[in-house]
C-alpha cells in the first residue's frame, strides 16, 4: 500500500509553525494547486494555530510512504 501525504506549514503570529497534513492526494496535484490552497487557508482565516493567527506559508512537502504487510 502507497500513502501519500501533504504536509502544509505555515508561520503564525507568534512565529511559531503550524502544520496541516491531508492524506491519501491525488498523484496529479501541481505545485501552484497547492500554492493556492495555502494562500486560501491565510485569506480565509480557515485556521488557528495556538500562536494565532496565520500569516505566511512556511513550506510544503509530499510525503510518501509504501507499506509491505509480512504473510506469517
Amino acid at each position: 500500500m502507497v500513502e501519500r501525504v501533504l504536509n502544509m506549514k505555515f508561520n503564525d503570529a507568534a512565529e511559531g509553525k503550524f502544520t496541516f497534513a491531508i492524506k491519501d492526494i491525488k498523484p496529479e496535484v501541481k505545485d501552484d494547486e497547492i500554492a493556492t490552497a495555502m494562500d486560501s487557508i491565510i485569506t480565509k482565516d480557515i485556521f488557528l494555530s495556538k500562536g494565532g493567527k496565520l500569516k505566511t506559508k512556511a513550506g510544503a512537502q509530499i510525503v510518501t510512504k509504501e507499506t509491505t504487510d509480512i504473510a506469517l
